[in-house]
């Protein structure tokens, strides 16, 4: 029997072998030769030498030999797509020509989740205010500056695709693409085969780029079977790939996992994606962030001392419909800020200063909580602080609760005007609402809430105001034990 098996080995070690050919190449910036870069083709890797040159064995049935981008540089992105890769096929020498940008340490990340276009008017809104915002957004941030797409770049119309490469080249920066399930080929079937297309224009689903001492790490958690059926988690290759890259990162360096999906799913039975202990486990001793879109939501999320996921709400609010997305969160965009080591992050809704990141709704507005002043507060993480006064005393820090957004229910009743609004465009509960309930002789109260950089909101209100005002509270199909449920399972 081990004779058996030590034959078998053999075979399949020559078998590797004869599908493996040598590569060469180099990563240069103009004349400067760039030492330390590292190659692979998705299963292979190896780093560049002193004189910037390479060379490795890649698969044979390799569809790209890329690099990871090292910080002060980036591909030429005058495509929409950043250069770092080469298509593999026909080639055994590559050259990688960057450019130097910010080499200073500092850098801005720019998240952008679900553009969603699936018409040609879908994409003149998306060129539009949204546009116009990130390129604003762009011009003002210091330091290295690089963008990411969170998927669904398109709605199934994959030619949108070459669309969103022009226009996204107007904001100046690289702006890094994610695939997400609707980035896929219906017709096709198997995970990826169904992304064929996706690769062809814009390049390996897997990959990273460094900024600063840090590495951005994108990965591809839609397992696609065909026709929109699909799990989300991370196959056997992605680990892989992840794997082998980890073994080259710098010790001090701290990882963004950037994907379409999130990692936990609150609203779901099976709560955790498929192979998420994987994962963790092969980053385990690093900080993590993941960064993620697909829910068209806005949630932090805690997953340990040194791991965080942000679930970033849609560009594209309800899939171009209205303004707020599905849980009350404007449209928009979050950014990434690290300066001198010191990392901080706000969620920038469209149209709106960066400083808008509170709502108050009155009694008689939330749909849960008619009896109570509810703030909004769509990047609520733990370390932020909501508090409430009552008649100047302070009445103690409030908890979350699930709730809908009044100025959702009116965005998307607006635009169906009587009409069946399908179920996906429901209003959606979610937990970053906080509500004070008044006692009965209140004659004023005050929300506060303090992020957690030390930014403040705060809204006083005259109960006489809204006296006599009675609602019923909406009926929510919603444990009681909802919020408890986050807890136990350490979200917050």
């Amino acid at each position: 029997m081990k004779r058996i098996l030590m034959i078998a080995l053999a075979v399949l070690a020559m078998s590797t072998a004869a599908q493996a050919r040598k590569v060469t190449g180099k990563v240069i910036s103009g004349k400067e030769k760039i030492s330390g870069v590292i190659v692979t083709d998705g299963r292979n890797f190896t780093q560049t030498r002193s004189n910037g040159k390479f060379a490795f064995e890649i698969a044979d049935d390799a569809e790209f030999v890329y690099i990871v981008t090292p910080a002060g540089y980036a591909g030429d992105w005058s495509s929409g797509v950043p250069a770092f890769y080469q298509r593999a096929e026909g080639k055994d020498s590559f050259v990688f020509d960057l450019v130097k940008t910010d080499d200073s340490g500092d850098y801005s990340i720019i998240a952008v989740s679900d553009p969603q276009t699936k018409t040609k008017k879908h994409f003149s809104q998306f060129s539009a205010e949204p546009m116009a915002d990130l390129c604003e957004a762009a011009g003002g941030l210091e330091g290295a500056v690089a963008g990411i797409i969170l998927g669904d770049i398109c709605w199934d119309s994959l030619e949108l695709l070459e669309d969103y490469k022009k226009e996204i080249v107007r904001t100046g920066v690289p702006f890094y693409p994610v695939v997400g399930n609707h980035d896929h080929e219906l017709e096709a079937k198997g995970d990826l085969q169904t992304t064929a297309e996706y690769r062809k224009m814009m390049g390996p689903e897997n990959y990273a780029f460094c900024l600063g001492k840090d590495v951005v790490i994108v990965l591809d958690n839609i397992i696609y079977d065909t026709q929109k059926k699909y799990k989300e988690g991370y196959a056997p290759h992605v680990l892989a790939f992840v794997e082998g890259l980890e073994e080259l990162l710098p010790e001090d360096a701290d990882l963004y996992i950037a994907q379409h999906g999130t990692t936990y799913r609150w609203f779901e039975k099976e709560r955790w994606v498929v192979s998420t202990t994987e994962l963790l486990d092969i980053v385990k001793d690093r900080k993590v962030s993941f960064i993620s879109g697909h829910t068209h939501i806005s949630n932090n999320m805690i997953y340990g001392e040194n791991v965080v996921e942000h679930n970033v709400a849609a560009i594209c609010a309800a899939w171009w419909d209205t303004y707020y997305c599905t849980d009350g969160t404007p449209c928009g965009y979050k950014v990434f800020t690290c300066k001198d080591g010191q990392l901080e992050w706000y969620y920038k809704p469209v149209g709106k200063e960066k400083d808008y990141q509170v709502e108050f709704f009155m009694p008689g507005e939330p749909p849960l909580h008619p009896e109570c002043i509810v703030a909004n507060v769509w990047d609520w993480d733990p370390a932020w602080k909501v508090e409430w006064f009552e008649d100047g005393r302070p009445m103690g820090v409030l908890e979350p609760v699930f709730d809908l957004s009044p100025n959702y229910i009116k965005d998307i009743n607006a635009a169906f005007q009587g009409k069946k609004i399908p179920g996906y465009k429901q209003p959606r509960l979610n937990w970053h609402y906080f509500a004070a309930a008044p006692s009965k002789d209140a004659k004023t109260v005050k929300i506060v809430v303090t992020s957690r950089f030390g930014q403040k909101w705060e809204c006083s209100v005259d109960m006489a105001e809204y006296a006599g005002v009675k609602a019923e509270p909406m009926a929510a199909d919603l444990p009681e034990n909802a919020v408890q449920m986050l807890k136990d399972d350490g979200i917050f």
